[in-house]
């Protein structure tokens, strides 16, 4: 059971309890309005506003010191005189940003300007810069630069139009670099005017009366909007402070048989002064308590009479559906409740917040769904929708679908490699955002429906919807819009573009074959030709052949030059391989087909050499990778990088270890053997490898030639045996392995001196 009857008693009881002091209340206000009121109010109205104009210094004042700040950000300092607009993309962009950012810090700002005199005068706003060139336009900005401040508050006329209109225009002027003696530019904010005055008319809160903001020695001012005052009151106003300036801070005035209410005060502002006047009918202000006061009066005595009668009729009225929503919202559990309205607060509060919160998920998703619709149609993923389905959700993000044809370009970026000294690895995602940027910037200001989609991997593709009964002119137009696309790509990110360009269609379904026709044609993009459009329906249907002209003797001179370990010449050798296939047909699927070839060639050679590829090269896919790439120049890198040079620093390991232990053993020989007849290549043929091989070999290992080595092994065992025996010169000759008459001429040499010499010298 719900409390009814409780609901009923507390509506009864609230009823009368507001009405009896409401009667009280009322002819309380309305005996005290006519005698002490009045001077009360207006006491309070002052106080009010110098509270209101308190707010608005500090406005201004936030103001002031949020824009001193922007004059000794990074951004602005002395780097900014060799601004190079042209070329210093991001830095523009950055700019463009910054100030974007600067105009949304304050509400009262309009717009916010840079202007720069160094190196050549400009002008930046958030939407575009322009280049200061009639000293008309250039005048009032460098007379900004002579001023003896760094942050100051003005009032100029910028333009003709202006000027005739009689506008005036506040402005906030900063200094850039802050703090500098030799300003080379000034961040220029424009003020609202309409929200000042917006701001100016809190002053003034009632429906009539006037405010006026200006300097103190009245060169400028500016007022409020005349709520229903008489046209000349702002300039009564103007005189009457001049005369009671200094004496007080309000006065009554009296002007047209109306009486006001003058409250001023005075602000300074980076050592300027300005006065604030506000100007109010005395009536406007205790009107609304006279007024009140009678009509609480007049309700609450009606009121009271009506109170039981409602009171009685209302708690069966109105209880009803509350029970009805009530039990609605609890499930009629059949539980005492004793406020239905805290259930029924609780419950309002919770689907408001989730309604908030779908709201605002479903604005933030917006853009992503968009796109993602784009890209999914483009790949193909709504083969299975009907026409008419796909129609439908065209329209749902803004597109027309009667009557309309479809046509697909492709954007394919070259070049990156090139461009090592403005980009690194791994920004070709940013490059391919920022042609991205520029294809949407271009294509809206050609064609009203249009979408472009990012591919991530140097492609960009764009979908043009054109009315079906085009004239025949805008083909032309397309191949024009075409021409200036690659034109901004190369100045702006210095890379080619090759425009592949669909044939036309009027079926949605069609676009994703579209974008897949178009891709598929990039790979007939000519190598000699940095920009180019291609036209899919004027494609040749088969393959460029390349039999005839692939260098097979080139490809057999490539293999064996890795798999001798020789990197320099292979790499040669591949140049000239890419040289060849070019000129045979100087197409991308030509030239790619052709790598995949001879990639495939070293890979066997790489099998045939003992190691296991898939070890080697770590498991992936190379001829995904190697597909992928776009560009001659590329492909050469990648194949040294990932292929060639892993499988040659393999090769040299391994070499390496074999190396020294042929060399070991090879010492090991030559030390037990010394005085036998051994040569060059008897060693080589006791090992089983070429001389060159072994010579080359011992030359890198133990750092001197073969022949050195053995010598130095059979003259330290002559020079034993000269000191320590009685052997005669010629037995120790034949113990070493020399003929008598060499051993002398080799011992002198080493030594100096003969073999019998050096023994009575060793001796005495």
């Amino acid at each position: 059971m719900f409390n009814k009857r409780f609901f009923r008693k507390s509506l009864a009881l609230m009823l009368l309890a507001a009405s009896i002091p409401g009667l009280i209340i009322g002819i309380g206000i309305y005996e005290l309005a006519a005698s002490k009121m009045e001077s009360e109010l207006q006491r309070l109205h002052q106080s009010q506003i110098k509270q209101r104009a308190e707010n608005i210094v500090d406005q201004l004042a936030y103001l002031e010191l949020t824009f001193s700040h922007w004059a000794f950000d990074t951004k602005f300092d002395d780097k900014m005189r060799e601004l190079n607009i042209a070329y210093d993309y991001e830095k523009v962009q950055e700019l463009y940003r910054t100030l974007l950012v600067m105009e949304g810090t304050h509400p009262l700002l309009k717009r916010v300007d840079l202007f720069l005199d160094e190196p050549r005068p400009v002008l930046f706003n958030k939407d575009q810069f322009a280049y200061l060139s009639d000293s008309p336009e250039l005048q009032p900005y460098e007379s900004l630069l002579s001023e003896r401040k760094s942050l100051f508050w003005m009032n100029v006329i910028h333009s003709d139009q202006a000027k005739a209109n009689g506008a005036e225009t506040l402005k906030l002027v900063n200094k850039i670099p802050g703090g500098s003696s030799e300003p080379f530019g000034a961040i220029v904010a424009t003020i609202n005017e309409d929200k000042l005055i917006n701001l100016l008319d809190t002053l003034t809160p009632y429906n009539e009366g006037t405010t006026l903001l200006m300097t103190k020695d009245g060169s400028w001012r500016l007022s409020g909007h005349d709520k229903g005052s008489p046209s000349g009151l702002v300039a009564a106003l103007q005189q009457e402070y001049s005369r009671h300036s200094g004496t007080s801070e309000s006065f009554l005035f009296d002007y047209d048989k109306t009486t006001y209410s003058v409250s001023y005060g005075e602000m300074s502002r980076l050592g300027n002064t300005w006065v604030y006047i506000s100007a109010a009918p005395l009536t406007s202000i205790t009107a609304p308590v006279l007024l009140l006061s009678k009509w609480i009066v007049i309700i609450s005595v009606i009121g009271l009479l009506l109170a039981l009668l409602m009171s009685w009729f209302l708690s069966k009225r109105i209880y009803s559906p509350v029970g009805r929503l009530v039990r609605l919202i609890s499930g009629d559990r059949g539980e005492e409740l004793k406020d239905e309205f805290d259930l029924l607060e609780q419950r309002w509060n919770h689907l408001a917040e989730e309604s908030e919160s779908l709201r605002v998920r479903l604005k933030e998703q917006q853009p992503l769904l968009r796109d993602s619709f784009f890209l999914e149609l483009v790949q193909g993923y709504f083969y299975s929708l009907e026409e008419n389905n796909l129609r439908e959700r065209l329209r749902h993000y803004g597109w027309s679908t009667e009557n309309r044809q479809y046509v697909v370009l492709m954007f394919q970026l070259t070049g990156f490699a090139n461009l090592r000294g403005r980009f690194s690895v791994g920004d070709e995602e940013l490059v391919t955002f920022a042609a991205t940027n520029i294809i949407e910037e271009l294509t809206g200001t050609h064609y009203e429906q249009a979408e472009t989609v990012n591919f991530h991997n140097f492609s960009v593709g764009l979908l043009l919807s054109l009315p079906e009964d085009h004239p025949s002119w805008l083909e032309e137009e397309l191949d024009s819009f075409g021409q200036e696309a690659m034109q901004t790509i190369k100045r702006i990110l210095n890379m080619q573009v090759t425009i592949a360009v669909s044939k036309w269609t009027n079926q949605v379904k069609q676009i994703s074959q579209l974008f897949e026709e178009a891709r598929q044609a990039l790979v007939y993009r000519d190598l000699l030709d940095e920009q180019q459009i291609i036209k899919t329906d004027r494609l040749l249907k088969a393959s460029p052949q390349m039999d005839a002209g692939f260098p097979f003797t080139l490809e057999k001179e490539i293999v064996h030059a890795v798999r001798s370990g020789q990197e320099v010449e292979a790499m040669e050798l591949i140049g000239q391989f890419m040289k060849a296939l070019s000129a045979s047909s100087p197409t991308e699927l030509t030239v790619q087909q052709g790598m995949l070839q001879l990639l495939g060639s070293i890979r066997y050679a790489v099998l045939q050499s003992g190691m296991n590829p898939v070890q080697l090269f770590g498991g992936v896919n190379l001829f995904d990778q190697l597909a992928l790439i776009k560009e001659p120049e590329e492909m050469r890198a990648w194949l040294q990088r990932k292929v060639v040079g892993v499988f040659i620093q393999e090769l040299t390991c391994r070499q390496d270890f074999h190396v020294k232990q042929l060399v070991e053993k090879s010492i090991l020989y030559l030390r037990e053997h010394y005085m036998e007849a051994i040569s060059l290549d008897s060693c080589a043929d006791k090992f089983e490898v070429s001389p060159f091989v072994l010579s080359r070999a011992f030359k890198s290992v133990a750092g001197i030639n073969f022949i050195d080595y053995l010598t130095e092994i059979r003259i330290d065992h002559a020079r034993s045996m000269l000191r320590e025996t009685e052997l005669k010169i010629n037995e120790v000759a034949e113990r070493v392995g020399y003929q008598h008459t060499y051993f002398n001429r080799i011992f002198k040499k080493y030594e100096g001196s003969t073999p019998s010499q050096f023994r009575e010298m060793h001796r005495s």
